[in-house]
């Protein structure tokens, strides 16, 4: 009888916050420019909390390879392959990553902190232990010890009660994912449903607690994320395997009865959440939907890029679902998939940063976050930029490819009548006179931007290289794999980031100086990748080959554009490719005597300029992808393209000689140039007026188109969207053009 009681409070309780839900209080979320995060959780949110509370001789398996593994490049604590949801929220707020406050050493946590720690619970261990018989296999840092901690360090965090207040007011506070391990142990023990049921208006109820205590000393806008589709995670797949069939969603192969259960807890903390919205309608309280936006990725893989049924474990051993509990990931023997952005799950009960980056957007810009972020408050895109940040191939070289060279076999570049234009001399630039870097470093009235590689007391507060002639976006190893070779040292995309990250404490000074600068900088990405087609082209490679390169250049630079907003980048300038058909290099190449395949207007081979806007448009693509992750980071596209073909269309026009298409410096052929005979050789001869002509040397620019290229940019329609200069002097906003119209 006690327990039809007990069964039939516990429906009238489900019915009542069931009712709450459907008319939960979607109160317009205030927009707030956050300026700090505040974190608490378990591992879905761990930055390194568990391990700075690990001893040296039993540290959990977050700290060894392959964890951290696609961004960090090392194990930092994070129980996945890279970034959590909290990494992705950092970045498109604009600030640095979250760092763990356990263990932590003389950290500045003045744009976060993080109180998150793999294995904690809602409630006490103690209890779940004295009256429920549960063990927590990690120590005891529930979410009161977490806030406990929090509350005792605010003395440290800020100066005084008002600046606490102020700090915690204008920080977005995430509580959680926590509670899962609430419901965990139990299930991992298999405690019966009904019993792990009895939990949730507990769970629930100390998350709440948590929030009014957080509201009570000023906080104003929490993210609480609800649980994860439990019948999905492997651990559970293996450990309730059965061969009935009926217990499996068809489309999905997740356990339904696991999320059911998921989907009782969240509906029980949405009406609670609902409640405290009620209470304090000031503040900001917004369910994160981790349930369907992950479960999406199950029901949907091949439309988010993941392979077909993305349930077995990336990083594992054994079994169906490529998991066992004795032998886990992060011990010696276990292998990991070839390509975790293919999987949702990593390691058996935590996801890939994949999955963790579809979550991030389905909360900050999909429907995943209730009520929705308000985002209008964004600040101006609009920068003053302090300096120039360039990445890139020869396209930006400014003396690097020089640098790097052997002194007794240096590149055609290094001589005359490189440079002659503006320079008087060669300066390692591949062009007569000044490159588009150079152009928008005058027009921001800052100093042409040195290169890195070489240079010896050099002060690049104002703006720093690392573009080299010959460079790629992929590695040489990669490439040559493929059968492309090519002569130039590597210092591909990769290298060049690497050594901006190796250079910082040397550049710049401490962390938060470096952060300002590359806040304050305008970041060129190349042109980067034309030389993995080139090289390819070159070799015999057939178009459709080189096809298969665009979307693994393209994720290259995505990742590096990826990496540098972790690191403060806010705005990005990314070339497309040039018309590669109104090169005379390939005109050369692939001269032939069809007429069909040149383009009657402008004399260019009309399947590269094809291949040229196919690159291209994929890049566009996957940058407006980018900014919708990163609203508060402004990323534009350089429409080379479009930009040069308008001079090969309309050459007169710009003050150039019809059918500009021949070499200025070169030597034979319709075209003015030889395969192999390179101007800088002193057999070749330079035309008499450089600003006549479009191409230099088959390959490269005149100071001429790029000085009319860097216009378009600048200030016409070939920056997508259009540089923001409403905030900038007045000196500059009256710049005349540079164009010669």
């Amino acid at each position: 009888m006690a327990s039809q009681d007990s069964h039939m409070l516990m429906m009238l309780v489900s019915f009542f916050l069931s009712t709450l839900l459907v008319t939960t209080v979607h109160s317009k979320p205030q927009c707030r420019n956050f300026e700090s995060i505040i974190s608490f959780g378990d591992s879905l949110a761990d930055t390194g909390n568990l391990i700075g509370l690990s001893t040296p001789y039993d540290l959990p398996e977050s700290a060894f390879p392959p964890y951290g593994e696609t961004f960090f490049h090392h194990p930092s604590g994070r129980f996945s392959n890279g970034r959590l949801v909290i990494d992705f929220i950092a970045e498109f707020l604009g600030l640095p990553h979250v760092p763990p406050f356990y263990g932590s050493h003389n950290v500045n946590f003045e744009k976060g902190v993080n109180f998150a720690v793999g294995g904690a619970t809602a409630l006490n261990c103690s209890f779940l232990l004295e009256k429920r018989g549960i063990h927590c296999p990690h120590r005891n840092i529930s979410l009161g010890v977490q806030l406990q901690s929090f509350k005792e360090t605010l003395p440290n965090l800020c100066a005084s009660p008002s600046n606490c207040r102020d700090m915690i007011g204008n920080a977005l506070i995430l509580m959680g994912e926590i509670g899962g391990n609430d419901y965990n142990y139990p299930f991992f023990d298999r405690k019966n449903i009904e019993e792990v049921k009895d939990l949730v208006p507990l769970v629930i109820t100390t998350i709440s607690s948590a929030i009014t205590e957080l509201v009570e000393i000023g906080g104003r806008t929490f993210l609480v994320p609800g649980d994860f589709p439990l019948g999905c995670s492997v651990a559970y797949l293996t450990l309730y395997q059965t061969s009935n069939k009926d217990e499996y969603d068809p489309v999905t192969g997740c356990l339904k009865w696991l999320n059911e259960f998921s989907e009782y807890y969240n509906s029980q903390l949405q009406a609670e959440l609902n409640r405290l919205r009620k209470l304090y309608p000031p503040v900001t309280i917004i369910y994160g939907d981790y349930y369907n936006a992950l479960l999406r990725l199950f029901e949907e893989p091949f439309k988010f890029g993941l392979m077909n049924r993305p349930l077995s474990a990336c990083c594992g051993l054994g079994g169906p679902y490529n998991f066992n509990f004795s032998t886990i990931c992060g011990t010696v023997g276990i292998e990991c998939c070839s390509d975790p952005s293919k999987y949702v799950n990593w390691d058996g009960i935590h996801l890939t940063e994949a999955a963790y980056r579809w979550i991030s957007e389905g909360l900050l810009e999909g429907p995943y976050a209730i009520p929705r972020f308000d985002w209008s408050c964004i600040s101006s895109k609009c920068r003053n930029f302090k300096s120039i940040i360039s990445f890139g191939d020869s396209i930006a070289d400014t003396g690097n490819l020089v640098a790097l060279s052997d002194p007794n076999s240096l590149p055609h570049v290094a001589f005359p009548p490189y440079g002659e234009t503006f320079f008087h001399h060669p300066t390692g630039r591949f062009s007569n006179g000044r490159l588009v870097i150079d152009f928008i470093a005058e027009f921001l009235g800052l100093p042409l931007v040195p290169p890195f590689y070489g240079s010896q007391s050099v002060n690049f507060v104002k703006g720093v290289n690392f573009a080299v002639g010959g460079a790629t976006a992929l590695e040489q190893s990669f490439l040559e794999d493929r059968g492309i070779h090519f002569p130039y040292t590597n210092v591909s995309l990769g290298v060049q980031l690497k050594s901006f990250k190796e250079s910082l404490p040397n550049l710049y000074g401490s962390p938060s100086d470096c952060r300002d600068m590359i806040e304050n900088a305008l970041i060129l990405m190349g042109e980067i990748g034309g030389n993995d087609y080139n090289y390819a082209f070159f070799v015999g490679k057939s178009v459709e080959e080189i096809k298969e390169l665009v979307p693994l250049v393209i994720t290259t630079i995505s990742s590096a554009i990826t990496e540098l907003i972790g690191m403060g980048g806010r705005t990005f300038l990314v070339p497309g490719e040039f018309p590669l058909g109104c090169s005379v290099a390939y005109l050369t190449l692939y001269k032939t005597s069809n007429m069909e395949e040149f383009d009657p207007l402008t004399g260019c081979l009309t399947w590269l300029n094809k291949f040229g806007e196919y690159h291209s448009d994929q890049l566009q693509a996957e940058l407006i992808r980018l900014q919708k992750l990163y609203p508060h980071v402004n990323i534009i596209y350089g429409d080379y393209y479009n930009a040069m073909l308008r001079i090969f269309q309309e050459p007169t026009k710009f003050g150039f000689i019809n059918r500009p298409l021949p070499s200025c410096c070169g030597v034979g052929g319709t075209y003015n140039y030889t395969v192999g005979v390179q101007c800088g050789i002193g057999v070749v001869e330079c035309c008499s007026d450089p600003s006549k002509y479009v191409n230099w040397d088959g390959v490269h620019l005149t100071e001429a188109a790029y000085r009319l290229l860097a216009d378009g940019l600048l200030n016409g329609p070939y920056a997508i969207p259009p540089f923001d200069w409403s905030c900038l002097s007045s000196e500059i906003k009256n710049k005349e053009s540079l164009d010669t119209e």
